[in-house]
């Protein structure tokens, strides 16, 4: 299983997507803004998240940006077996 964050900017916030593939096929979940999934969802100030993943860069295509992805499925048990039975906005922190 591999794992990603897409992130789109809006104006005033950041907008996440959990993109996860497997041999099997990919799903894409919303998130939402970073900031809300952090608090609501994650349980989890921003900032402890990114103690947790030791960066704060995380833009698309980094290295932070999959620890991002692997810490946020590891904390809501999210696996190569079970993520197929979410739904696309089951995460979402909206």
């Amino acid at each position: 299983m591999t794992s990603k964050i897409n992130i789109t900017r809006g104006d005033f916030a950041h907008n996440w997507t959990l993109e996860i593939s497997t041999p099997k096929g990919t799903k894409a979940f919303y998130l939402g803004q970073d900031i809300k999934f952090c608090n609501r969802v994650l349980n989890m100030a921003p900032s402890y998240v990114v103690d947790q993943i030791g960066t704060a860069e995380i833009d698309n295509g980094t290295k932070g940006n999959t620890l991002l992805a692997k810490f946020i499925c590891k904390e809501l048990g999210i696996n190569g077996w079970n993520f197929k039975r979410l739904k696309e906005w089951q995460l979402c922190a909206q």
